[in-house]
C-alpha cells in the first residue's frame, strides 16, 4: 500500500512494479503524488500528465486490456537522489507481447512526484524456430 514506508523510496517503487504486475490501478495510482509530472516516451509519440488520474489512466491504458500479464524481471534502485525503476513484461491480449520501461523518479513522503519513462513499445512475440 502506498505510504506503508515514507522513508524508504525503494519500498515505493518496488510497491509500484508490484500494484502493475497485479493491475491493481486503485493501488498503483496510490503511489503517485496528487500532482505528479508524468513525462513518457513512447514508439508512437511523447505523453505527459500532471496529475495523478491522468498519469493512472496512462499506465492504465497501456496494461489494462492484458488477460495475462507476467513480470519476468525487475529491478529497483537508487540512482543518486532518484529511484530508478525497470522491468520486462509479458501480456497477452489478442496474441504475446513483450515490453520494457524503464523509469526514473523523484520520491518523496511515499509518493512518486515526477516520473519520467522510456518505453519499448508493445513488441510482438515471435515463436523462435528450435532448428
Amino acid at each position: 500500500m502506498a505510504n506503508s514506508s515514507p522513508d524508504d523510496p525503494l519500498a515505493t517503487g518496488r510497491g509500484f512494479v508490484s500494484a502493475l504486475q497485479r493491475q491493481a490501478w486503485g493501488e498503483l495510482a496510490a503511489f503517485l503524488d496528487p500532482a505528479v509530472q508524468f513525462r513518457a516516451l513512447t514508439p508512437r509519440g511523447f505523453r505527459n500528465a500532471d496529475d495523478r488520474a491522468a498519469a493512472a489512466n496512462y499506465i492504465q491504458k497501456w496494461f489494462g486490456d492484458a488477460d495475462e500479464l507476467i513480470l519476468q524481471s525487475s529491478q529497483v534502485s537508487l540512482m543518486h537522489d532518484r529511484v530508478h525503476i525497470a522491468y520486462r513484461i509479458r501480456e497477452h491480449e489478442d496474441q504475446w507481447y513483450l515490453v520494457e520501461q524503464q523509469a526514473y523518479c523523484t520520491i518523496r513522503e511515499g509518493r512518486i512526484e515526477k516520473l519520467d519513462l522510456l518505453c519499448s513499445g508493445f513488441r510482438p512475440e515471435v515463436a523462435q524456430d528450435p532448428s
